[in-house]
């Protein structure tokens, strides 16, 4: 039996690890934190699955709020200039990207991993427990033309199977009662019937549990990777603050420090970090049941069981990872403001930040890289856990037709 060693505990590193297993691998996972999806974006995301909504951040209209961002003129997405070559080098790799042919190009294709790691989730989904709903998602716009721009790009993935619908104001609160009482104007909506919700955080310590007893998983905890060793262009071993481990296969699916990680075996990969905020609050009578995206104030809303998942914010700038209490401040009083009853926002709040691992075309990076025996998973941006399955079905598919590996 092939041994495969996976780095990283998030969920796209929980989703490989069990796309590994039931293929007949035998797995260890390796990860800095204490239990899975403890420390990265796995642990606070939105918890949406948009499967509908993979818009490309590449695009004309990024770049023509651009001056508003670099300025700081727009609450919800900030970029703090840089002269790093890494982020000179993403910031190139971006703007090539950003043509209306290339950013519908982006679009399609994470739309077409985004529908199959729905089938995938359907699958597991009597496996694990995780707060999974079919709610659907209400994707709001605050002007006409913003909505005409949705529609167009809505008949484009109708084409690939989304199934998306333009509603009027009074047709989006007749499907979401709780719209009532949003707080700010809004023209018309996008409906997604087939977008869902759930806890990362849970699914990922479901998957563990149900890879430890099914599987015979190995999890080796609170064990930070330092760097990868490698002999004639193959890899050789991990090398971890707690000591050195033998490896001949791998996955690198560390989020965010992926790329420094893989830097030390001679690979550069082009990620850059999306510093993101969310908080979870007590739900309400008026939390509603579908998710909901203010696509102009980029907050999103989600029900996960008894609380209110509310996420937003998209920070690029150099020392990140700190949370900063006054853009947290941004996202709570957004929130409070557009959608006042949607949760008590005087209970219990639990803040959170974390690093989207974000690639210039927003594709992900999956399968073999140019040392042998080493394969990514990683670049998912702010769709880590909506394509996590899909990806990870991919990456297994390369590992097995690796002739070149120990067996």
């Amino acid at each position: 039996m092939r041994e495969v060693v996976v780095l990283g505990a998030g969920v796209v590193g929980m989703t490989s690890a069990y796309a590994l297993a039931r293929r007949g691998f035998a797995v260890i996972v390796i990860d800095a934190g204490s239990s899975p999806a403890e420390g990265g974006a796995s642990f606070g995301n939105g918890s949406q699955l948009s499967y509908s909504y993979t818009d490309a951040m590449a695009s004309p209209s990024m770049m023509a709020s651009l001056p508003k961002y670099l300025l700081g003129l727009d609450p919800a997405f900030r970029i703090n200039m840089t002269f790093s070559p890494g982020f000179l080098e993403w910031g190139l790799r971006f703007l090539a990207n950003s043509s209306q042919k290339s950013f519908e190009r982006n679009t399609i294709e994470v739309l077409k991993l985004a529908m199959e790691s729905r089938r995938e989730f359907a699958n597991v989904s009597d496996k694990v427990t995780f707060e999974y709903r079919h709610t659907g998602k209400l994707s709001l716009y605050s002007s006409c033309e913003s909505l005409e721009k949705a529609q167009k790009l809505s008949d484009l993935k109708n084409t690939y199977g989304a199934e998306q619908t333009i509603l009027t104001r009074a047709e989006a609160i007749e499907r979401e009662p709780a719209l009532a009482h949003y707080g700010h104007s809004f023209v018309g909506a996008l409906w997604s019937p087939h977008d869902e919700s759930g806890d990362s955080r849970l699914f990922c310590q479901g998957l563990k549990s149900l890879l430890e007893a099914d599987f015979g998983v190995r999890f080796i905890f609170n064990t930070r990777i330092n760097s990868l060793k490698t002999v004639a262009r193959r890899l050789y071993s991990v090398v971890t603050d707690k000591g050195e481990l033998p490896c001949d296969s791998a996955v690198l699916s560390l989020g965010i420090w992926t790329g420094h990680v893989a830097k030390s075996a001679g690979i550069h990969l082009p990620i850059w970090p999306v510093q993101g905020y969310s908080m979870t609050v007590p739900a309400t009578d008026f939390t509603p049941s579908a998710s909901i995206t203010d696509t102009s104030r980029k907050t999103v809303f989600c029900r996960i069981g008894d609380r209110l998942r509310i996420a937003g914010l998209a920070d690029i700038a150099p020392g990140q990872g700190v949370f900063k209490p006054e853009r947290f401040e941004t996202l709570f009083k957004t929130a409070r403001e557009i959608f006042p009853k949607a949760g008590d926002y005087d209970g219990e709040v639990n803040a959170w930040t974390g690093l989207r691992p974000v690639t210039p075309n927003s594709q992900p990076i999956v399968g073999r890289s140019k040392v042998d025996g080493l394969f990514l998973n990683c670049g998912h941006g702010s769709l880590g856990w909506t394509l996590s399955m899909a990806t990870a079905q991919k990456l297994v598919a390369d590992i097995a037709n690796a002739s070149d590996l120990p067996r």
